[in-house]
């Protein structure tokens, strides 16, 4: 059984901070497992790593250009040429975390998934259609959301818009989840019947 590998994912669109907070991850010596280091960058910014700065070594850097390398054999290949015993994720903003949930090796398991959102664009995201579910497909999985240039949203207006977006978002992923159990139960009941008589 192959050994089981912690992911720590951090999500949000380009430039709302995920970078400089991997870097001062790296640079606090308490994140030190001991462990080799993976580091995917899914998306690069104006902001860039500096290595020299890291408070621990054995970090290999690789960049993913493009979707179609994010597979559990390419990934897994990546794993074995690092020797890594954990992975960090720096995961594009514009893709949707099913899709990294399909890729991931059967041994990497998400043990911990932030958010980080840029507080001058939070909101124009909410209130946008296209642009709301790719900011709830992140925010929803996140155990944490680090707000960067917080000032434009640290107010009750702003805050009552982003939950008010996000709860109806929400709302509507959860009636289809729901819709979706509904149907498949459904189906099986047909195929046991269907089965059932068949061996009559």
């Amino acid at each position: 059984m192959a050994k089981e590998i912690p992911v720590y994912l951090f999500v949000g669109f380009l430039e709302s901070g995920k970078t400089k907070f991997i870097q001062e991850t790296f640079e606090d010596p308490n994140f030190d497992s001991g462990d080799k280091t993976l580091l995917l960058i899914c998306e690069e910014g104006e902001e860039e790593y500096n290595p020299k700065k890291f408070a621990f070594p054995g970090v290999t850097v690789k960049v993913i250009e493009d979707k179609a390398e994010m597979n559990p054999q390419n990934l897994a290949k990546l794993e074995k040429e690092s020797g890594a015993g954990r992975v960090v994720i720096e995961y594009n903003g514009m893709w949707l975390l099913q899709e990294l949930a399909d890729a991931l090796p059967e041994n990497w398991l998400v043990y911990q998934c932030i958010a980080t959102a840029d507080g001058t664009t939070a909101l124009t995201y909410a209130r946008d259609n296209s642009m709301r579910s790719l900011l709830l497909d992140k925010i929803a999985r996140s155990e944490l959301i680090v707000f960067n240039r917080a000032e434009a949203v640290n107010n009750d207006a702003a805050r009552h818009t982003l939950q008010a977006k996000t709860a109806l978002i929400a709302g509507i992923i959860a009636l289809s989840l729901l819709l979706t159990a509904v149907l498949y139960a459904i189906s099986y009941t047909i195929c046991v019947r269907v089965y059932a008589k068949k061996e009559k």
